[in-house]
């Protein structure tokens, strides 16, 4: 099967050269051989405060962090605020369409700016403590009683702003604004791929955020085996999984990943993405702190935000190809969002949690991985690589 080695722009529906090559190593279900790997990680790294506070510091404070898909922002002059790594960020559409990012703190007496949970639609905000008003675009507009304030100048005052980078239906911040991170590793390769996948014009069909008690990259760990789908997820995914020996590559940091459904056919093999999705299962590692597992009829985000050691929010996001028309396709992605509800939430999440409970109690020394598991390695390696000696 040949294909042209030329990177050609990605088409949304159309599977990338990345991607097809992927596609193309894959062998019949009947064809598997299994990695035969024997490798371990230091439990410590999962525990250790200070190696937490190093990872802050050096990966979510120093480099591209995922903030949130841009489907979170549907049309101009939207906002939204989450909390990263100790840091509050506003993000925003403004009125000409373009994603920004801001330090979500009002710049009169630091009281957080936005506290809504939603996505509010307003062409200014508001600050709820004393009335201060800004753009989207950060500019300090209004304050009451600005007699007050002998000598204010409004254009000094405006918000702080943070670099950002709407890349590959991802919003990509850098969360210190004295020193913007290198964003070329998210807008080439994997926002061709993601662009392939539609993620850009996606619709937001609903989300939930997660609470764990697990440090951060248990729960990256638990999307980063092949191992436990069919074992932890008897009752729920195993009826569309099997186990399969996964093609994966890398794309800088960020890890690429094709497996098997129960129906995968070489011979079906092409460049259509709603073909090959209804066949096999793209996921992706966006580093440090995106999950996404690309289904028939929707792809899951999973945005996990470290907030303590031994604590993690996880925000879920159902992207859709389009808004659902009828009442059937409302129904099938209602209940797909139910079941992704108890597949990461009670089952996924929960399994970190108990992973995280128990090498807390200092019961073992190190966490023992198999072939099937190799990606939890290259994971870590990442991870280890940008903490450098610490």
């Amino acid at each position: 099967m040949s294909e042209t080695s030329i990177q050609e722009p990605s088409v949304a529906g159309r599977v990338t050269d990345g991607q097809f090559r992927l596609l193309s190593a894959m062998p019949a279900l009947s064809d598997c051989k299994y990695p035969e790997v024997r490798d371990t990680i230091p439990a410590r790294v999962y525990t250790d405060p200070a190696r937490y506070e190093a990872e802050v510091a050096r990966i979510f404070r120093a480099g591209p962090t995922i903030a949130a898909p841009s489907a979170l922002l549907p049309e101009p002059n939207t906002y939204h605020q989450v909390k990263i790594a100790g840091m509050p960020v506003l993000l925003t559409r403004n009125k000409a369409g373009k994603v920004k990012a801001f330090a979500n703190v009002c710049r009169h007496r630091g009281m957080k700016l936005c506290t809504s949970e939603r996505t509010e639609k307003a062409p200014r905000i508001v600050c709820p403590y004393h009335a201060w008003t800004y753009n989207l675009d950060g500019a300090l507009v209004g304050l009451p009683r600005s007699e007050t304030f002998p000598g204010l100048a409004k254009s000094e005052l405006g918000l702080l702003e943070l670099p950002c980078a709407d890349a590959g239906g991802l919003i990509w911040v850098g969360l210190d604004a004295d020193n913007p991170p290198d964003f070329s590793g998210v807008t080439g390769e994997l926002a061709q791929d993601l662009d392939a996948l539609q993620m850009g014009d996606a619709f937001l069909y609903d989300h939930a955020t997660f609470p764990v008690k697990a440090n951060w990259k248990l729960v990256m760990d638990s999307m980063l085996d092949s191992y436990h789908v069919t074992r932890l997820h008897k009752d729920s995914l195993a009826q569309f999984s099997v186990d399969s020996e996964n093609q994966i590559d890398r794309i800088g940091l960020h890890i690429r990943n094709a497996a098997h459904r129960s129906n995968f056919d070489p011979a079906l093999v092409s460049r259509d993405h709603d073909a090959m999705r209804r066949m096999m299962v793209f996921s992706y590692i966006g580093f440090p702190n995106g999950i996404i597992v690309v289904s028939p009829g929707y792809v899951s985000l999973g945005v996990v935000r470290p907030i303590a050691v031994d604590e993690t929010a996880v925000d879920y996001y159902m992207l859709a190809q389009e808004k659902p028309q009828t009442e059937k396709a409302e129904g099938r992605l209602r209940r797909s969002m139910e079941l992704m509800a108890r597949v990461f939430g009670e089952e996924d999440y929960w399994a970190a949690a108990m992973c995280h409970e128990g090498i807390a109690s200092g019961a073992i020394s190190q966490v023992n991985l198999g072939g099937m598991e190799v990606q939890i390695r290259m994971f870590q390696d990442a991870v280890t690589d940008r903490l450098g000696e610490i």
